[in-house]
């Protein structure tokens, strides 16, 4: 076999090492991509993982208020004392502002020095000052800055760092604190202070925000006894909760990564195909001379392997690097923000898994084989003695007539599954199903085209319709990578202009006045209140016609799911973009809500059901309320449980009368510049607003969502210039195996320009029907992808929209570009010698 294998493999590859090359370039791009998506991806999510652990140090329990308050400080000295404990840590938690030339939001946290040691080195403060270190690391106004906050300082470093924190009551105050040194915790701009600073400067003397303990070996945690008006929990562990939320995008994107290598994988057989059909005589004459079926075979399987091992790894190679330069510029989301884009400025660093190498690099490597199993087989199966007399050169097996109708309705009813563990496992196997399907319907198409032809007025037509109907196999072979190429195109043309009409449509509805207005500050996580005289001086200042207020915070189920509420005035819940019909109203005493599709299927419920919420984590007393879910409402913001109420409702459940945000109505004829500067005006500070019009938050937002999914036309980009570089291919190889019939044609009467125009008439025809049917699999596709895929990954529906001018256009352009292949490809290749033809024919 050896032997063969150096006889025939090496002289083959150089002889095709053009056809060769586009070849190892299609495994090579298809690797890469989805290569670099999921190493793009993993990297950002093990950087925030770090970041995360390194936060939340090595405690066993975090003890927290059982109704949200702050814990007594008098609880750390009890629990020191519990033979249970061997280690408790005070922690307060706060958001500030910096105020230098460029403001950024920064966490702090105020910490005992000499336990966060023990729980976590990351966050022990290092004092510039090294003879100063014991005194820095207690004094009042030491200040410890992370690399990510130090690197948004101005340069030359300053000495102290003046900072702006929200109260309780939502008033703002500024203080200014030395800068004595630096943490060496990663992540998001962090500052760490003397927990008894930090005491004084949130105005929480002799409170706590959390106890962080660390129990004795063996003890459980349902073994410590805790003090009254505290809950227990083990540290939530945030990676999995950030892997959670960004799994749907992050399986969306690695499965649209793929459609290049398997677009791709139809090139690799197209360029086999065309080898095998430019070496049968030569493959036929050492079958007779005494080469087997079986070494044949194993021959055009090495060359395959040959191509997917090289492919792989300048896959590998290349999806390394278009991996690195994305998480410099985009982040580890490609652009999405769900993980927070590029951190401090470069990225999360690289992070090269030799399992995912493996993985991916065999991925190529079977595409590869598999592509050229076909021609594998029909070489092993070939009559040698009849190739040698220019008969049986028709290896391609034809399909068995009912496995398309099998596979399209295989696809349909694998789209009605519900999803695996949160992930559309089936609706993935609907798509591929689809467009297999598809594929096996090409001949039975090409055939019901070539009946609306003209009759056999002319000798061309008639050898159109007989070739048509006896070879239509070959428009399989030549079309299936552009046809399933076209489709995706169209499914993710169709998907995206959907979603993006679907977005617009929610965006007015949600944002029906002129203008929005919400603090730049921060508080608990969360926007920080509007300070209430800063309220009423703009409902004084009659800029507003009407003024909207709203409430956003957080709430928590009675199995502690955390969600986000927002309590605002309903003043037509029609005008919600809502979901399916609205319940009947609620029974006396029940307060109503709406919830979001991401909450009805995280929690199972429905319009009509009862709810009870809590206003704390770990609550079961009041503000623990029954609600009444009325209805639910799109909300294409969230990935996350959301629920919307009235604002009345929620004042009177909660007390709370703090506000969030403004939505203003102005007056007729108030120029909109000018009403943001009154506004600012009325604020302590206008740094401390953040005001936008809705023309400009709806522009953000398409921005954004353009943003987001530009990676997918690239991708598309490259799966159909794979698609129609495998015309090109599969083109070459008929022209060479119908050389004798057009030599035997030129012999019989045909121009040179009549053989053209019959090539370019059959192309045409065979790409109809292949823009037909990739058009029908891409509408298809995109079916299954806005009402399966997109619902079951992101809990967000959408109304199915179609790009008619886009999509005419995309078939007109495969059309063209197969047209001018075909062209391209006889001028190279076409012309025959009649003579020669026919002598070879005897």
């Amino acid at each position: 076999m050896a032997r063969w294998l150096i006889a025939l493999s090496w002289p083959a590859l150089k002889a095709q090492w053009g056809r060769q090359l586009l070849a190892l370039l299609a495994i090579a791009l298809g690797v890469a991509l989805a290569f670099g998506v999921q190493l793009l991806n993993s990297s950002a999510l093990a950087e925030f993982g770090a970041a995360q652990r390194s936060l939340a140090g090595t405690p066993d329990l975090l003890l927290r208020g059982s109704d949200g308050r702050p814990l007594d400080e008098a609880l750390l000295e009890r629990l020191m004392q519990e033979p249970q404990v061997q280690q408790a840590a005070p922690v307060i938690e706060g958001q500030v502002q910096v105020l230098m030339e460029e403001r950024f939001n920064l966490r702090l946290l105020g910490l005992d020095a000499l336990q966060t040691a023990q729980f976590n080195p990351a966050l022990l403060p290092q004092a510039f000052d090294k003879g100063q270190a014991l005194q820095s690391l207690l004094a009042p106004d030491a200040l410890f800055l992370n690399e990510a906050a130090l690197r948004r300082l101005p340069s030359p470093r300053p000495l102290s760092v003046r900072l702006r924190l929200v109260g309780e009551d939502g008033r703002a105050r500024d203080v200014e604190l030395r800068l004595a040194g630096s943490v060496a915790a990663p992540g998001a701009p962090l500052a760490v202070l003397d927990i008894a600073a930090a005491q004084a400067l949130f105005d929480r003397l002799g409170r706590l925000d959390r106890i962080e303990l660390r129990l004795q070996p063996g003890v459980q945690a349902q073994d410590l006894t805790l003090p009254e008006g505290s809950i227990a929990a083990a540290p939530r562990d945030e990676e999995d909760q950030m892997a959670r939320l960004t799994r749907a995008y992050r399986v969306n994107l690695g499965v649209l990564s793929l459609m290049a290598l398997f677009t791709g994988g139809f090139l690799v057989f197209a360029v086999i195909s065309l080898s095998v059909a430019q070496r049968l005589p030569q493959l036929a004459l050492l079958g007779v001379l005494g080469m087997s079926a079986r070494e044949r075979m194993r021959l055009v399987l090495t060359e395959a392997a040959l191509l997917g091992l090289l492919g792989s790894g300048l896959g590998l190679a290349l999806g390394a690097g278009l991996a690195a330069l994305g998480l410099r510029l985009l982040g580890g989301d490609l652009g999405s923000g769900l993980l927070g884009g590029p951190l401090g400025g470069n990225g999360p660093a690289l992070r090269l898994d030799p399992w995912q190498m493996l993985l991916f690099g065999g991925l190529g490597l079977a595409v590869s084989l598999l592509s050229a199993l076909l021609p594998a087989l029909a070489v092993r199966r070939m009559a040698v003695a009849q190739v040698l007399k220019g008969l049986g050169t028709e290896l391609q097996p034809r399909l068995p007539r009912g496995l398309a109708p099998a596979l399209l309705l295989a696809g349909v009813l694998l789209a009605l599954l519900p999803p695996f563990g949160g992930v559309p496992l089936a609706a993935y196997l609907a798509m591929l199903c689809l467009l297999m399907g598809g594929i096996a319907a090409m001949p039975g198409l090409v055939r019901l085209l070539t009946r609306l032809l003209p009759g056999r007025r002319s000798a061309g037509l008639m050898l159109l319709r007989e070739r048509a109907r006896d070879q239509a196999g070959a428009a399989t072979q030549m079309l299936a990578g552009v046809l399933v190429a076209l489709a995706l195109s169209v499914a993710m043309l169709v998907m995206v202009h959907s979603f993006r009409a679907s977005l617009q449509d929610w965006l007015r509805q949600m944002l029906p006045a002129d203008l929005y207005l919400r603090s730049s500050l921060q508080s608990k996580g969360n926007t920080a209140p509007l300070a209430p005289d800063f309220i009423e001086a703009v409902r004084a200042s009659g800029l507003a016609q009407d003024l909207a207020p709203q409430r956003s915070r957080r709430a928590w189920t009675v199995d502690q799911t955390e969600l986000s509420l927002l309590a605002r005035a309903i003043r037509d819940e029609n005008r919600l973009p809502l979901v399916g019909p609205l319940a009947e109203p609620p029974a006396p005493g029940l307060m109503p809500i709406y919830i979001n599709e991401a909450m009805r299927d995280q929690q199972a419920l429905r319009p009509g059901a009862r709810l009870a919420l809590s206003l704390s984590p770990g609550s079961a007393a009041p503000p623990t309320l029954q609600f009444f879910v009325r209805g639910v409402w799109r909300d294409y913001s969230r990935q996350s449980g959301a629920l919307l109420m009235s604002l009345a409702d929620y004042q009177r459940w909660s007390g709370d009368t703090r506000i969030t945000e403004l939505s203003l109505w102005l007056a007729p004829g108030t120029d909109l510049v000018q009403a943001q500067a009154r506004l600012r005006a009325l604020a302590a500070d206008p740094a401390d607003l953040e005001l936008a019009a809705t023309g400009e938050l709806l522009a953000l937002s398409l921005r954004l969502f353009d943003r987001s999914f530009a990676v997918t036309y690239w991708l598309q980009a490259v799966a159909l210039g794979l698609g129609l570089f495998g015309i090109a291919a599969s083109l070459s190889a008929q022209l060479l195996a119908r050389k004798r019939e057009f030599g035997l044609l030129r012999h019989l009467g045909f121009t040179q320009a009549q053989l053209l125009r019959l090539l370019v008439l059959e192309t045409g025809l065979f790409t109809a029907a292949g823009a037909l049917a990739g058009l029908a699999l891409g509408l298809g596709v995109s079916a299954v992808l806005v009402w399966v895929v997109n619902p079951q990954s992101f809990h967000w529906s959408m109304e199915l929209s179609l790009p008619s001018a886009r999509l005419a256009a995309l078939l007109l352009a495969v059309v063209a570009a197969s047209l001018l292949t075909a062209w391209a490809s006889f001028a190279k290749a076409g012309r025959v010698d009649a003579v020669q033809a026919v002598r070879e024919d005897w």
